[in-house]
């Protein structure tokens, strides 16, 4: 009785493993366009604070495992309103795979007749449909939406998602370092002052 019993906990014990490990974080990158961009104020050029909306969005391009996605106008996105403004909520959907997360950095560029928004958004992919065989996990969405003319001139938009997300959109371990060394540092001065003796006692 021992000996299938021993047998049975063996076999367990190899496709345990098998199965864990087939389900691996996705890794790649996917390109899309953003269609008919509309604006929250198109009497401005765009910039910090800008609101973007949009008609319709696709898979423009797929990079490592994301290839599976079919590229072009049959694979459409849901995308949420876009506000060039860190701290924002972004998310998007589709039939393979849902992002979730918030801006953390925006850049804009302009100059005379023209202008351009770059916004980072780190979160939390999540892949299923044609992606169901991976696991979500950290992602970063960079968008790019450009107007050439006056205000209110056509914007053109596209982004691209990333997992795991790209170098710039995580910051530096010395960033890190950075501000909890200044935040220690203002604290540090605060308890100084509540401790010094005022000069008129």
């Amino acid at each position: 009785m021992r000996t299938p019993v021993l047998a049975l906990l063996t076999a367990a014990a190899i496709v345990a493993p098998a199965t864990a490990s087939a389900a691996t974080m996705i890794d790649g990158t996917l390109g899309a366009a953003i269609v008919g961009v509309l604006t929250n104020d198109n009497t401005k050029p765009i910039g910090a604070g800008t609101t973007f909306t949009n008609i319709f969005t696709f898979v423009s391009g797929t990079g490592k495992q994301f290839s599976v996605i079919p590229v072009g106008i049959a694979s459409p996105i849901t995308l949420s309103a876009v506000t060039a403004t860190k701290n924002t909520a972004v998310n998007f959907s589709s039939s393979f795979g849902s992002f979730l997360g918030t801006i953390n950095s925006v850049d804009v560029q302009s100059a005379t007749g023209s202008a351009a928004v770059k916004l980072t958004s780190l979160g939390t992919f999540t892949p299923f449909g044609a992606l169901s065989g991976y696991v979500g996990g950290p992602a970063s969405l960079t968008f790019t939406f450009n107007q050439t003319g006056a205000a209110g001139a056509t914007v053109s938009g596209s982004f691209t998602l990333a997992s795991p997300p790209v170098a710039s959109a995580v910051p530096e371990p010395g960033v890190w370092v950075m501000m909890i060394s200044g935040a220690g540092l203002v604290g540090a001065v605060a308890r100084r002052r509540r401790k010094k003796p005022s000069a008129d006692a």
